[in-house]
């Protein structure tokens, strides 16, 4: 019996991470906040600044993905500048906006 279940628990994780993988949204990187992120944040520590964009088409791993509620709170430390870019044509932009060389990429 207990063979079973393990092997049940096995297959229910595998098809979690399926769906999980299936999801074209990707959650707000903020603890316990469950909204749907709308914006890439990446930091620049040589320069001291934080860069705002819109959401990036794959996930970078050096960057932040938050929901608009967050987007728009966003500070940074003193002696910091946030940049935020805003695209023409809003979060439904087809192009893929890199989020670590901050171009577009047809």
């Amino acid at each position: 019996m207990r063979g079973a279940q393990i092997g049940a628990c096995r297959q229910s994780r595998r098809a979690a991470r399926r769906r999980l993988g299936a999801m074209s949204a990707r959650p707000c990187s903020k603890v316990a906040c469950g909204r749907d992120a709308v914006a890439t944040l990446t930091y620049d520590y040589a320069d001291a600044m934080a860069v705002l964009g819109p959401l990036a088409i794959r996930r970078e791993p050096h960057s932040y993905d938050l929901c608009e509620r967050h987007a728009e709170r966003l500070s940074a430390p003193q002696g910091w500048q946030i940049v935020r870019h805003v695209m023409p044509g809003g979060a439904d932009q087809a192009d893929e906006y890199s989020a670590t060389t901050g171009e577009l990429q047809s």
